[in-house]
């Protein structure tokens, strides 16, 4: 369990729906727009291009696991997310 208590759980797994939702939203819009996948993934990658400070210091020092584990507590993400994301700083500096 993520939460403490199962009232923290229940609002995690709200949100979780939310983002759902939301990316759901987000893919039908740019289907309406013209804008195709590759593009759509350049654009989120942007979007959420700046990882925390501390995972930043992390991966520099080499210590990507580590990175990749605070960038999970500090945001909630999932691990393929946030291997992505300390991933894409590692080769791309953002």
């Amino acid at each position: 369990m993520f939460g403490r208590t199962a009232q923290h759980q229940k609002q995690i797994e709200n949100l979780q729906a939310h983002v759902r939702r939301l990316e759901s939203l987000v893919d039908a819009l740019a289907t309406r727009a013209g804008v195709g996948e590759e593009e759509l993934q350049e654009l989120r990658g942007q979007a959420g291009a700046q990882i925390p400070e501390r995972c930043r210091a992390l991966a520099d020092e080499g210590r990507h696991i580590e990175a990749i584990k605070v960038y999970r507590e500090l945001t909630g993400a999932g691990l393929k997310d946030a291997k992505d994301a300390v991933d894409r700083y590692r080769e791309r500096g953002v």
